[in-house]
């Protein structure tokens, strides 16, 4: 069985395994911490790209748990014979210490290279080769070299102002645990970063989806994925109100309120005791939402002010700002 490590989001390692133990059959896990999982796969590697949240994904050719510095590295991995996934074309190495590119000794990337010639047909380019080979080390002593066979090249240049990026609102429905028989409302949906993953990858019942801007919900409309959805019901509303939604006939609740970072909220504290307030009214009574903010401290301060119960949180980055996600009810 060939091995793999796969990059994601930081925050959500129980979620990933969870999820990758249901996605994709025959993967043994074999370790997982923060933003890492190390696993087994015998099937078609070409499967991990369909892997929504896995940001960089290599093909194993050593791990190490020593907390070895690079030279130790390259030594160990020089002194067997390796196998390369990809194995034609041209390659680079790179040596990355905690999520950092450093630069190495001229003689160790050398002797680096020279292994992967003498055991591949691949050629060296430094400057813009078809795969890379990383040797790479992280905090907590865990260490691998290993074949780069994907990355997401997904930036927040293709993204709206504060949208989501895909991979972290599909790991948000994950962790929303969805039965599929729920109705769910998004009421912040924005450019549909959660809706869009909701209707692509999970089952549910009905999905209502809200926004107060209504060139957000056109552009939301046009998309494939709503067009002739007769589960899906899109329309503008205010999530202060929610008029057109009835009094206790949502299951769940899954949204991503504006933050105050990219639009002017007075005081965040008055938004998510109105949003509450809002909220409480169309749930149903064992009801629950899940709900990301940057906003921590004031988020847990409104929450422990109106008795409302945080029963699971973790923390993550988005967009850079260091963000919770919380499952909460009343």
């Amino acid at each position: 069985m060939s091995e793999f490590i796969s990059t994601f989001i930081t925050g959500f390692q129980d979620i990933v395994q969870k999820d990758l133990s249901e996605k994709l059959e025959g993967c043994k896990i074999l370790d997982i911490s923060d933003g890492l999982v190390h696993y087994k796969y015998d099937r078609n590697s070409r499967d991990l790209e369909k892997i929504v949240y896995f940001n960089n994904t290599f093909f194993v050719l050593q791990t190490f748990r020593k907390n070895e510095d690079f030279a130790a590295m390259v030594k160990a991995v020089c002194s067997q014979k390796n196998y390369y996934l990809i194995s034609k074309g041209t390659f680079r190495i790179r040596f990355q210490k905690e999520n950092q590119f450093e630069k190495a000794d001229k003689n160790l990337v050398k002797r680096a290279e020279e292994t992967v010639i003498a055991n591949s047909k691949l050629k060296p380019d430094r400057v813009s080769p078809s795969t890379e080979i990383w040797y790479s080390k992280r905090r907590d002593g865990f260490g691998f070299c290993g074949q780069l066979i994907s990355k997401r090249e997904f930036t927040e240049k293709n993204l709206h102002k504060g949208e989501l990026r895909p991979e972290t609102a599909y790991l948000i429905c994950c962790f929303a645990s969805l039965q599929g028989n729920e109705t769910v409302l998004e009421p912040f949906s924005g450019y549909g970063g959660i809706a869009v993953q909701l209707v692509k990858k999970f089952k549910f019942d009905t999905l209502f989806i809200s926004d107060i801007e209504k060139e957000k919900i056109d552009y939301l409309s046009e998309k494939k994925q709503f067009a002739g959805n007769e589960k899906t019901h899109l329309s503008v509303q205010d999530a202060f109100v929610l008029e057109n939604i009835k009094d206790n006939s949502i299951d769940c609740i899954i949204t991503d309120p504006p933050w105050g970072f990219y639009e002017e909220i007075e005081n965040i504290n008055d938004f998510y005791e109105r949003m509450f307030a809002s909220f409480r009214r169309v749930l149903k009574q064992n009801g629950y939402m899940v709900i990301l903010t940057a906003r921590k401290n004031e988020f847990e301060q409104v929450c422990s002010k109106n008795n409302i119960k945080i029963t699971q949180s973790l923390h993550t980055l988005v967009n850079g700002k260091k963000a919770g996600l919380f499952r909460v009810c009343f």
